[in-house]
């Protein structure tokens, strides 16, 4: 069985993107040199800690990636549950399909940078323990890895899970914003760091007594002739490994349980909308109500505000370690610029249920679905960008960029919003079934209509952002902040309202083609055949969508 799941999973792999392919070998062997290069050109005193935080490194990616990427797992076990198997077997072959990707090839190449390491600073006869070294921490990475994906895909299913992804999410997504303002200072003191290491820092000790450094430790000890330690550390590090790999053949049997666990109260906002005369009794009223309820019910849709609210604080932290107080406010800014992000699928994320939509089609209807999901994320996203800066500020101690701030929040939410919308209905994107969703990317993206979103976003915000720079380090005149937040106002209003309206015209005369989409993933509708741009968008988003399927099992 371990043999056809190899086979499947190479089957799999070959109907990826080829550039996909060849962008991921060509970074993990670009990893792999690197680790080799630092093993080696490390002085002697620093040799050691350089190599054990290279590891780290390597693990750390292994644990955080497949997390993060919605093709990580490319055969899931609830894909074997009606077949007469044995659950640990099935475990134990998934796990084994997963030591013939090119993931692991290239971690063992770079692993194996502790050869190098072993003939620098032993005899000849310590590269046999270098090997076994590796070969043990490759094994342990890996099983982690599988073990941590499947232990966060079951606790998806509790706020606890949902909250620890959205960390993840948000640490990344921050990172990418402003990761920059922690990195620079880093690289700089990178060419000390090979001379001298840690230098007995805490960082190092942690790091030494780590995973990551038991193979080094191995390595080390058995070099100087403590062959009594240096067994020790091997043993430990196969014990870790030994109890990884029971722990992930464990996890990676089929799930055949309830999607999300039973609550046991009602969210609270929730019961703030269970008040009478709290929303009109209209089409768009059903839609707003049922919009803020799935934003604060269900999994997928919680993820995206949480993980939006991470972004801010780490945003936040980034600025404050770059000293400057005053402007921690940017987090609030970072969260209502993920409003056309976080929600530019929402008809995908929802699945087939846009079948409502089709058999009570009406214009009335159609528009009152699109602006109620509009006014459902200005409420959502902007009452937490709103609350986040108010206590940025307070935790900053300045409130000189408040206003500059919330006049680029207040146009994010309204062309965000409009973003959103349009997005959705152009490139709508089938994810996993929603009864069958595991990993937290698994709602369904598109990396097309992220870009567009993204960009759109940037350029359309634009007067207000142009108007805010001079307030927020300029001399203005009094009667400037007042136009500021005018101008804002009309800018995320109108283009808000703009974009909202060319949403609901193509959903109104393009419903059953985007419902195709989301029934029959991967289906050609013939936009790409028509002139208009957004029929050109459309398209993009097909053949991106299709390409995705193509590489799904």
């Amino acid at each position: 069985m371990v043999g056809d799941l190899i086979r499947l999973r190479f089957t799999i792999q070959r109907h990826t993107p080829r550039g996909k392919r060849l962008l991921g070998m060509a970074l993990g062997v670009a990893a792999a040199v690197l680790t080799w290069a630092g093993a080696i050109v490390a002085a002697p005193p620093a040799r050691a800690d350089v190599l054990t935080l290279i590891l780290a490194v390597w693990f750390v990616g292994w644990v955080v990636g497949p997390i993060l990427s919605s093709g990580a797992s490319v055969l899931r076990p609830e894909y074997f549950t009606l077949l007469p198997l044995e659950h640990r077997r099935l475990g134990f072959g998934l796990l084994a399909a997963v030591f013939v990707g090119v993931g692991a090839g290239v971690t063992a190449l770079g692993v194996l940078a502790l050869v190098a390491y072993a003939v620098l600073v032993g005899p000849l006869w310590t590269v046999l323990v270098a090997v076994l070294g590796a070969a043990l921490f490759v094994v342990f990475v890996v099983a982690v890895s599988r073990a941590v994906y499947a232990v966060l895909g079951a606790a998806m299913r509790t706020n606890v899970g949902v909250e620890l992804a959205s960390v993840q999410f948000g640490l990344l997504l921050s990172s990418m914003f402003a990761g920059w303002l922690v990195i620079n200072p880093m690289v700089s003191a990178f060419p000390v760091f090979l001379e001298r290491g840690f230098g007995g820092d805490v960082a190092g000790v942690v790091l030494g007594w780590s995973p990551a450094g038991w193979p080094v430790r191995a390595v080390d000890a058995f070099a100087v002739g403590d062959f009594a330690a240096g067994l020790g550390w091997l043993a430990l590090l196969g014990g870790a490994a030994a109890l990884a790999v029971a722990a992930s053949v464990r996890l990676l049997t089929p799930y055949v349980g309830n999607r999300t666990a039973r609550r046991r109260r009602v969210p609270l906002g929730s019961r703030v909308l269970d008040r009478p005369r709290r929303l009109p009794a209209s089409p768009f009223g059903a839609v707003l109500g049922k919009e803020i309820r799935t934003w604060l019910r269900d999994p997928w849709r919680s993820l995206e505000i949480r993980s939006a609210i991470w972004t801010g604080v780490f945003l936040a932290v980034y600025v404050m370690i770059a000293g400057v107080p005053e402007w921690t406010g940017l987090g609030a800014l970072g969260v209502a610029f993920l409003v056309g992000l976080g929600a530019a699928n929402l008809y995908g994320q929802d699945g087939t249920a846009l079948w409502q939509l089709v058999v009570a089609q009406d214009a009335r209807v159609v528009r009152a679905d699109v602006r109620g999901r509009q006014c459902a994320l200005l409420l959502v996203f902007g009452s937490v960008a709103f609350g986040l800066l108010a206590v940025l500020s307070l935790v900053g101690g300045v409130f000189t960029a408040v206003v500059p701030l919330a006049a680029v929040i207040v146009a994010l939410l309204g062309v965000g919003s409009g973003i959103a919308v349009l997005t959705s209905v152009l490139g709508a994107t089938p994810g996993v079934d929603p009864h069958r969703r595991v990993n937290p990317t698994d709602a369904g993206e598109n990396s097309v209509a992220l870009q567009i979103a993204a960009w759109a976003t940037v350029v359309l915000v634009s007067p207000t952002v142009g108007m805010a720079i001079p307030l927020a380090f300029a001399a203005v005149p009094a009667w400037f902040p007042v136009a500021t937040l005018v101008v804002a106002l009309l800018n995320g209003g109108v283009v808000g309202w703009v974009l909202g309206r060319l949403a609901v015209h193509r959903l109104t005369h393009h419903l059953p083609e985007t419902f195709a989409r989301l029934r029959y993933p991967g289906v050609h509708t013939g936009v790409g055949t028509r002139r208009g741009v957004l029929d050109r968008v459309a398209a993009m988003a097909e053949d991106e969508t299709a390409k995705t399927r193509a590489a799904a099992p």
